[in-house]
């Protein structure tokens, strides 16, 4: 297997990534497929659930061999975390790993042979991971509700003043976030006017609650794309989506469950 990244941004996307599934595991199993990168795993309270397709055109370079290459490879994610904030912008990220080998590579090749830096050259080992995937199923959503990335994430940041409940109300007219506990309380009212694209059945109220301190973790990912897409339902988790390229629609995505009533 070898793989190579077609630009700075891509790393910077990839790192972004690594870098915040940190909070959900130690560890992880990178999905390798001929048609590219997929990456599931979910929190430890088992209410947050992470995965993201990098298809094989999101690379500059792609080669993957059914017949002898590894289709799962386990790594730790503070460690490739650390290796990856040793990159920078005139390294080119390629990754490789041998057939029936235990040692990942993990390679900054120069742009440029003139630009003062070093080639550098990591080998981190494998870990064995007991992961059965998950399928996630496509839920109909009932609210869509597209905003700025860095708008609704400064937004959750000030709800978490209050308390480690968010609930939202939508209807035809706006979405209210609110939050609210024995300090004091906070409510937002976003008009359809302040977003990128919203969408909710004529005549229709969703009432919903979720944890702040999780749909803050979801924020973390904000770097990833300049809009991020979210949809609600009556019996489904709340999605969060970033795209991470249109064209081949590269994406990094959250599932989180609801609040129960009774809790």
């Amino acid at each position: 297997m070898k793989i190579v990244f077609a630009s700075a941004r891509r790393v910077q996307q990839f790192a972004t990534i690594i870098a915040n599934l940190k909070n959900f595991t130690d560890n992880v199993c990178i999905y390798i497929r001929p048609t590219g990168l997929y990456i599931q795993c979910m929190d430890d309270s088992h209410c947050a659930l992470f995965e993201a397709e990098l298809n094989a055109e999101w690379f500059k370079e792609y080669n993957y061999l059914p017949e002898t290459d590894q289709s799962c490879i386990g790594i730790n994610i503070g460690i490739l975390n650390k290796v990856l904030n040793t990159w920078n912008e005139s390294h080119t990220l390629i990754i490789e790993l041998e057939p029936d080998c235990d040692k990942l590579s993990v390679n900054f090749v120069k742009n440029n042979d003139n630009d003062g830096n070093f080639d550098k050259f990591f080998e981190l080992s494998l870990v064995d991971i007991e992961y059965e995937l998950m399928d996630v199923k496509s839920f109909e959503t009932l609210v869509d509700l597209t905003v700025e990335s860095k708008i609704f994430c400064t937004l959750i940041s000030n709800l978490m003043l209050f308390n480690d409940v968010l609930k939202f109300t939508f209807n035809e007219e706006n979405v209210e976030c609110a939050s609210s506990g024995t300090d004091g309380s906070m409510k937002a009212s976003i008009s359809v006017t302040d977003v990128i694209e919203y969408a909710i059945p004529e005549s229709t109220t969703l009432v919903q609650e979720y944890s702040l301190r999780y749909v803050q973790l979801m924020c973390q990912f904000n770097k990833l794309s300049s809009e991020m897409h979210m949809g609600f339902g009556e019996t489904m988790p709340m999605i969060m989506k970033y795209i991470l390229n249109e064209e081949d629609q590269s994406f990094a995505c959250i599932h989180l469950a609801p609040k129960i009533a009774d809790e």
